[in-house]
């Protein structure tokens, strides 16, 4: 498993829009971690990257949100899925946001393991100290793609 260590919320966000500039639409990414583990750090610089001007917050109340992309009905799709620990993740449906149109990014991933693709890409953010990050990245499931993206994505970390 790659990992890198980041030194600032800002570094986690510039390592999280490097990914955003290689991802594809159809793509899963699943971030973990504890509670302040930068998971939400993560994924505000991944949308901004993305070209998402909005304010991008844990959608944990929410569940899904959806933002669309510069192109022509593709969308980026944040799900935190803390409050579904306790069971009712069939009740988002899943499924229904992944597909070619769609960069899916979900929080929380282990509470809704059963209904996850058979691949995607899998971060695992830990706190080390009070900024520091230890950023972890696997590819679960066998994908090419999605080897080949964790790769590409990783070998841009030397220069950090």
């Amino acid at each position: 498993m790659s990992y890198k260590i980041t030194h600032s919320a800002e570094e986690t966000k510039q390592i999280a829009a490097e990914l955003a500039q290689l991802i594809e639409p159809g793509k899963v990414i699943s971030l973990k971690g504890n509670l302040g583990s930068g998971k939400t750090t993560f994924s505000q610089g991944f949308a901004k990257a993305l070209g998402i001007k909005r304010a991008v917050k844990s959608p944990t109340y929410t569940i899904v949100k959806h933002y669309p992309l510069g192109e022509q009905g593709k969308l980026f799709n944040h799900i935190d899925a803390y409050r579904l620990e306790e069971g009712g993740a069939e009740s988002i449906d899943l499924e229904s946001f992944i597909n070619d149109d769609t960069i899916t990014l979900i929080e929380w991933a282990e509470f809704v393991i059963d209904y996850m693709p058979e691949t995607y890409l899998e971060i695992e953010l830990e706190a080390v100290d009070n900024d520091e990050r230890k950023i972890q990245v696997r590819t679960v499931g066998q994908s090419d793609d999605y080897d080949q993206l964790r790769k590409e994505w990783t070998q841009n970390w030397k220069g950090l």
